[in-house]
């Protein structure tokens, strides 16, 4: 009986000093995938060029699979001054970091326009890759009021993954694209895309339009 009550009143205590531990332990949060150097929009900077916002059509967390339909897309808004738009991939880690000495496996340039989404169909790869899209802007497009010359707008940086990756949870914005491919050359609302990609007024105001037109290069 003795030894009973001793084992118990052991156990007891070798229980309450794990349950002591577990809840005093700080809870570990996986890294959010975004935490790469990089934001879906890019622009911002003063001058009417490197001011103009362009926005990558990925989630929220910033990083997304193409899947078998291989296609990205971005979007353009209103400017008094429209500038042709650079459009990069390269191979990179998983942390979105690229090599810069080697060369892009996709390079761009689009012509200049307004109030569009821009779909792309991409190479194949089978690793990360970096994805950039920028504004050249032209010798005055991002001077600011001390002088200050900016070649080009600050890029939209996202991190365009394998297929099969297990972050790759964006089924929606998959059929979302397809949807816009099978539309190239008309009209789409923007409202629409505003929400599927969840856009806060800081990216789509009310400058925009309320519809923009679809073109696939």
């Amino acid at each position: 009986m003795v030894r009973f009550q001793f084992f118990s009143a052991v156990c007891s205590s070798l229980l309450s000093a794990l349950l002591l531990s577990v809840l005093s332990s700080p809870v570990l949060e996986a890294a959010p995938r975004n935490s790469f150097p990089g934001r879906r929009v890019g622009g911002g900077t003063r001058g009417e060029c490197a001011a103009r916002p362009v926005v990558h059509l990925v989630p929220a967390t910033n990083a997304f699979s193409p899947g078998a339909g291989k296609l990205i897309a971005l979007l353009e808004g209103p400017s008094a001054d429209p500038q042709p738009l650079e459009v990069t991939l390269q191979s990179a880690s998983a942390e979105g970091i690229a090599d810069p000495g080697a060369s892009p496996l996709m390079q761009k340039q689009i012509p200049a326009a307004v109030n569009r989404v821009v779909l792309f169909s991409i190479p194949a790869a089978s690793g990360p890759m970096l994805w950039e899209s920028s504004y050249r802007c032209g010798a005055d497009g991002g001077a600011d009021e001390f002088g200050f010359i900016t070649s080009s707008a600050p890029p939209a940086r996202s991190l365009l993954l394998p297929d099969g990756s297990p972050e790759a949870q964006n089924q929606r914005v998959e059929m979302e694209l397809a949807s816009l491919k099978a539309a190239c050359g008309t009209l789409t609302p923007l409202a629409h895309l505003k929400a599927i990609f969840q856009f806060d007024d800081d990216v789509i105001n009310d400058s925009w339009p309320e519809q923009v037109t679809v073109q696939c290069f």
